[in-house]
């Protein structure tokens, strides 16, 4: 019998492990349902046991999910999250809001699934045994029923029509975050192909939120709302604008937003995607709010945003005013996750941010050279890793390519062993825009050398991976 918690997720990550690496072929064991079903029908269906919001998006799932459960925590409800990829130990994906860990019995959840598994392994359709991402999405099903969670809010892995998660069946709500290409080798060459992949969590007579997405993805989820008879709430009809407010200087104050929304009871003058200035606006036809976000970045500000929509409707105790509106506000605003731009020293910045997304590296960079704009105006530096299967050319090009990059000089190291890639390639990249690079394999000593380069003078930016974020991550907790 196991003893800690750890062995049983070594016992997990020992399996077939597709977050580390994509098999040839895609052969007919993986990323099938039927699989998954079948674990669950085997302990009960803990899915059904409480209610589900499922989340999908090619970026901000994690923050989106943090920023949802928080808020529902906030109108009464015990709220699980189920989130990846981790930084430095599963625990991570593992998530009670207001709670503290709940190891004694995530460790008897654990001994509950292992002691079963033998059985059960060898009746699954397909060829081989569960999954490292299989075993984890079961685990937490079984986690938030054993811990009596009202609400899970459950973040796709990859994709969603095929992902482990989407064996739900009736979720309370679906919310589609920022979708970009990512992934093409398995979801499809183009934004239309992938967003038909993420739209795959909706089901019949869903409710579904979406982010401002591009026109081709968001098309896909209108017609899959038709198709399903969904209700679809679009980001971009009902956030007339994000405001970025002045900063005072303190640290609470680093990132605050002003939030106008449109009255939905009022007469329809705003049209999705269309552009107003403020002083065309109507007092009587929006109403604002100001957050204060201790994680940076328009794109929180746009994540915070759609969670704060869609709890609402699933909570109307959540609307503006009152306690409850209060309290969720409050929660939200000292909300921080570990790799989003997560703050190591203050002045000058040293920032972790797992942006690894063109759309999203370049948010991460716009709020870095903001922020750092007000300590310093010494040139900054890069320590940059990046997975296989990511854009690491237009990475390269918002950083570092243009007649005013706003790095020029880049370490690139190797975003651990976790998934494959190639960091030389990566390093070709940023050379071949112009970067003074310095490829450095280990990232240790290429956390070294740039904190050497910095020398506690010279902002300091880690991004293009959580796996990156994740390794210099541990080598901070280890000193």
């Amino acid at each position: 019998m196991i003893q800690t918690l750890d062995e049983a997720f070594g016992i997990f990550e020992s399996r077939t492990n597709l977050e580390k690496e994509f098999p040839p072929g895609n052969p007919n064991r993986m990323y099938r349902l039927d699989r998954m079903r079948k674990l669950c029908d085997y302990f009960g269906n803990p899915q059904e046991k409480f209610k589900k919001i499922h989340i999908a998006g090619s970026k901000g799932k994690s923050s989106t999910a943090a920023f949802m459960g928080e808020l529902l925590a906030a109108a009464g409800m015990r709220v699980g999250i189920y989130s990846s990829p981790h930084l430095v130990n599963y625990r991570e994906r593992f998530h009670i809001v207001g709670t503290e860990y709940p190891e004694k019995i995530a460790l008897e959840t654990s001994r509950q699934l292992l002691d079963n598994l033998a059985d059960i392994s060898s009746r699954l359709p397909g060829v081989g045994e569960a999954t490292t991402f299989e075993l984890l999405t079961l685990f937490g099903f079984l986690l938030f029923r054993n811990t009596d969670c009202d609400y899970a809010v459950l973040e796709t892995g990859l994709g969603g029509r095929l992902d482990a998660t989407n064996v739900i069946e009736y979720p309370e709500a679906v919310l589609i975050t920022n979708i970009e290409k990512e992934h093409t080798e398995i979801l499809g060459d183009d934004i239309h192909e992938i967003a038909e992949e993420k739209a795959g969590i909706i089901k019949a007579c869903s409710r579904v939120w979406t982010a401002k997405l591009l026109p081709s993805a968001q098309e896909v989820m209108r017609r899959k709302a038709r198709e399903t008879k969904s209700s679809l709430t679009e980001l971009a009809e009902r956030l007339v604008q994000i405001e970025r407010l002045s900063k005072s200087g303190s640290r609470f104050d680093r990132f605050s937003w002003r939030l106008k929304w449109r009255d939905p009871s009022a007469p329809s003058a705003i049209l999705a995607g269309e552009q107003i200035s403020v002083g065309k606006l109507n007092p009587k036809t929006f109403k604002s709010e100001t957050v204060h976000l201790s994680m940076g970045g328009y794109v929180q500000a746009e994540n915070a945003a759609l969670a704060l929509l869609a709890a609402r409707s699933l909570n109307p105790s959540l609307n503006f005013g009152g306690e409850r509106y209060t309290a969720g506000i409050s929660a939200i605003e000292q909300l921080i996750l570990p790799g989003r731009f997560q703050f190591l020293k203050m002045n000058p910045p040293v920032i972790l941010d797992g942006a690894h997304t063109p759309r999203s590296i370049e948010a991460a960079c716009r709020d870095f050279m903001e922020l750092s704009s007000r300590y310093t105006t010494e040139p900054p530096i890069l320590l940059f890793g990046s997975v296989a299967g990511k854009d690491h050319e237009s990475m390269a090009s918002i950083l570092c390519g243009s007649k005013n990059p706003i790095f020029k000089k880049v370490i690139v190291s190797t975003p651990g062993n976790f998934k494959p890639s190639n960091p030389k390639q990566v390093a070709a990249s940023f050379a071949s825009r112009g970067a003074d690079v310095k490829l450095i394999l280990d990232a240790k000593e290429a956390w070294i050398s740039a904190l050497e380069l910095a020398d506690n003078r010279r902002p300091l930016l880690v991004t293009g991976s959580f796996y990156m974020v994740g390794e210099i991550a541990s080598l901070c907790d280890n000193d």
